[in-house]
């Protein structure tokens, strides 16, 4: 039998999609449910555990402003694991994305080890919450926009799929973040890995930053992104700037690039929604991991289940090297760790008249964090094509979640994946500092970058 948990609260569709929850309902905020919205409690069997607080204590080895974050797991063994030979036995806790990977390929497998609710997030955060419960709504049916929430989970008690995934939009990244040398990887079928872009990722969490708030009330953009191409040659000197609003209609996203050999800003009114992500060579949409608009979409919430998916995933993005992690079909299992957590399943089907290469996408939303943690895409027929699954972990020295960008993309009809975002060079940095003022977030600063 499917263990399906869907509380009360969690699917609620006699409210409308634009009401918030009431006050008695936000008194379960800090007492069943924690101050973020996630069940405090453990589960039936205890393999997942009651919330004590998450892991805000840096483990030995740790070298803080090294831009490498050490396992605080490294000791553990996995549980047991699961592949093609045993996943009957462990069917109702495998994504369906999961299951066809193990299904397509022999050598996929999934190492299982404890659980630890290791999310934790800044105390102005969690103090606002409540208020947010009460007083955040979405703008319309159509979950275009939302109002009334700054430094908080918007919607901690969600009534509908699209506060969901408004959640994951506004999720906590910490109020600044650098990377340094990220590199992306394209793995054909043979397993060879070749290098698609190596990039600076520079983002202010305007929403989380509790110092912004008259400069969110502003301009509206929750999140300011800036990516800086450095390899390979061709697209050495390319950079994308992106601003996102609180509103897709009223606002609606921002977006400028610089193109080295017209030495220019120019605006990017295309750089959303399906159109493919030049950083992995078009083997991916701008709008995977639900980065844009919704209106494209129905988004139905299904409910809340125990699902097994990757997660404190220190050792795949930091400590492997892409000789060890990139092989044929997948990344090596032994580099990945999985555990089990409640995760929130929401399900987007293309709108009649709206045009997209999915037709269908299923998301999994871990509930401490949330932050899409595995999803699924299927083409205009129907059938599963993609499968991504995210890598996570927590920050601890900074009280936030690092979840969304390092990704493993699988192409079920190339046999062939992408691994976004790996940062185990010696040069490759995860940076949590101000170093850029938000003049550095405009397409002025860009194109005096790119003449310099």
């Amino acid at each position: 039998m499917k263990r399906l948990i869907i509380s009360g609260f969690a699917v609620a569709l006699m409210h409308s999609a634009v009401a918030a929850v009431t006050a008695v309902e936000a008194e379960q905020l800090g007492s069943s449910l924690t101050l973020f919205g996630a069940e405090a409690g453990a589960n039936a069997n205890g393999d997942i555990p009651a919330y004590t607080g998450g892991l805000t204590t840096a483990p030995a080895g740790y070298v803080p402003g090294s831009g490498k974050y050490v396992n605080p797991f490294a000791d553990e063994k996995p549980l047991y694991s699961v592949s093609a030979v045993n996943m009957t036995e462990y069917s109702d806790y495998l994504t369906e994305g999961t299951k066809a990977l193990m299904e397509a390929y022999p050598t996929f497998r999934v190492d299982v080890y404890q659980t630890h609710r290791t999310v934790a997030y800044p105390q102005s955060a969690l103090e606002s919450t409540k208020d947010c419960a009460v007083n955040a709504r979405l703008t319309d049916a159509q979950g275009s926009g939302f109002t009334g929430g700054f430094n908080c989970v918007l919607f901690p008690i969600p009534q509908n799929g699209m506060e969901v995934i408004w959640n994951h939009k506004t999720r906590a990244l910490g109020k600044y973040q650098t990377v340094i040398d990220a590199e992306v990887y394209n793995v054909d079928s043979n397993g060879r890995a070749v290098l698609s872009s190596g990039v600076d990722q520079y983002f202010h969490n305007v929403f989380w930053d509790p110092d912004a708030r008259a400069q969110f009330e502003g301009d509206r953009f929750f999140s300011m992104f800036r990516v800086d191409y450095k390899r390979p040659t061709r697209g050495a000197g390319e950079m994308l700037l992106l601003k996102d609003p609180d509103n897709d209609q009223e606002v609606g996203r921002m977006a400028w690039s610089y193109l080295p050999g017209q030495r220019r800003v120019r605006l990017a009114p295309d750089v959303g929604h399906d159109a493919p992500n030049p950083a992995t060579s078009g083997m991916t949409t701008f709008d995977d991991n639900q980065i844009g608009g919704l209106e494209r979409f129905d988004w139905v919430l299904k409910g809340k289940r125990e699902m097994l998916v990757p997660y404190n995933n220190y050792d795949a993005v930091f400590w492997t090297s892409k000789e060890d992690l990139l092989t044929p079909h997948h990344a090596k299992p032994e580099a990945i760790r999985w555990e089990k957590h409640r995760v929130w399943i929401v399900e987007a089907s293309l709108k009649e008249g709206q045009r997209h290469v999915y037709s269908k996408r299923r998301y999994y939303i871990d509930e401490d964090s949330w932050a899409i943690v595995a999803q699924e895409s299927y083409d205009a027929q129907g059938n599963l094509w993609r499968v991504p699954l995210f890598l996570s972990f927590q920050a601890y020295d900074q009280q936030v979640p690092y979840s969304g960008w390092s990704t493993m993309y699988h192409d079920l009809y190339t046999s062939g994946w992408t691994m976004y975002s790996l940062l185990s060079s010696n040069s490759s940095k995860l940076l949590y500092k101000e170093g850029h003022t938000d003049g550095f977030f405009t397409a002025e600063e860009m194109a005096g970058s790119g003449v310099r």
